[in-house]
């Protein structure tokens, strides 16, 4: 890199040659299906790698085990993703708001009453999304997934409201 490409206001100590990197050698054979995490050790096929460039093949994402078992592969994505992320956000809007009306109610301040609805309403946002989301085709993987979250934040919820009658 050459001093006349680099515009005069940048410092030069944000201005870096690239190191030299050494070409990558491989001793070992090319073989016909490669992990993500590297080459398998299947048996070899063709020329050896030193011979050819190494070159990744990506393993069948469908295969037929996986369309028996109804496991998908974790590189894809259905569409309960989405529904199950929406869940989520919700969930933790909820939860922060439960903490904060335990906090609030703990301390017997004047605001714990309002955190309290607050935490109730924003649990009833959840469990009506939730409703819905099961509703549909995903419903039993997003009850697996989902479902105990929800469930304990209704109990946490109702327990912060006892707790809150029996302070009174």
């Amino acid at each position: 890199m050459s001093s006349h490409l680099i515009p005069k206001y940048l410092p030069r100590t944000l201005v870096r040659k690239t190191p030299h990197v050494a070409p990558l050698r491989i001793s070992r054979t090319h073989t016909p299906r490669t992990l993500v995490a590297g080459f398998s050790t299947r048996t070899p096929v063709g020329k050896p790698a030193a011979a050819q460039s190494p070159q990744r093949i990506p393993i069948c994402r469908f295969s037929l085990s996986n369309r028996v078992s109804g496991r998908r592969g974790y590189a894809t994505a259905t569409p309960a993703d989405a529904l199950i992320e929406d869940l989520t956000e919700q969930y933790g809007v909820a939860r922060d708001e439960f903490e904060i009306a335990s906090e609030e109610t703990d301390k017997h301040s004047v605001y714990a009453e309002a955190d309290r609805e607050a935490a109730v309403e924003e649990l009833h946002k959840l469990k009506d999304m939730y409703a819905a989301a099961i509703e549909g085709e995903y419903g039993e993987e997003i009850k697996r997934r989902v479902g105990s979250r929800v469930r304990e934040l209704e109990q946490g919820v109702a327990a912060l409201e006892a707790r809150a009658l029996e302070d009174h």
